[in-house]
């Protein structure tokens, strides 16, 4: 870790749910970091060139930060874009019928 990042945050090597070592059983590139600037704790994977995976939406390191991790691994990520697909498309078809409806009232 370089000392410009050191200034904005620091990584987190262990924590009192051990959320830390268990995103590294799953990718062992995985860390994470709390940065300071905006308060976030941030995993990133050294593996890639641009490490930052994701901004955890939690004010806390636990359960919830290896199911959203899990969630949004890339293996899974044709499954979350179809089932995204899927359901703006059924928003869409709502939108629709609801201004049919609306048009269909004030014909009447």
């Amino acid at each position: 870790m370089g000392y410009k990042a050191q200034l904005t945050g620091r990584v987190i090597e262990d924590d009192l749910f051990g959320v830390a070592r268990r995103l590294k059983s799953i990718d062992d590139g995985y860390f994470v970091f709390l940065n300071y600037r905006t308060g976030k704790f941030e995993v990133h994977n050294s593996k890639d060139r641009r490490t930052l995976c994701l901004v955890l939406p939690y004010d806390r390191l636990d359960e919830r930060t290896v199911r959203h991790v899990l969630y949004t691994r890339a293996e899974r990520a044709r499954e979350i874009v179809e089932r995204m697909e899927r359901e703006n498309a059924r928003l869409e078809a709502e939108r629709q019928k609801q201004a049919l409806n609306k048009a269909l009232a004030n014909v009447g």
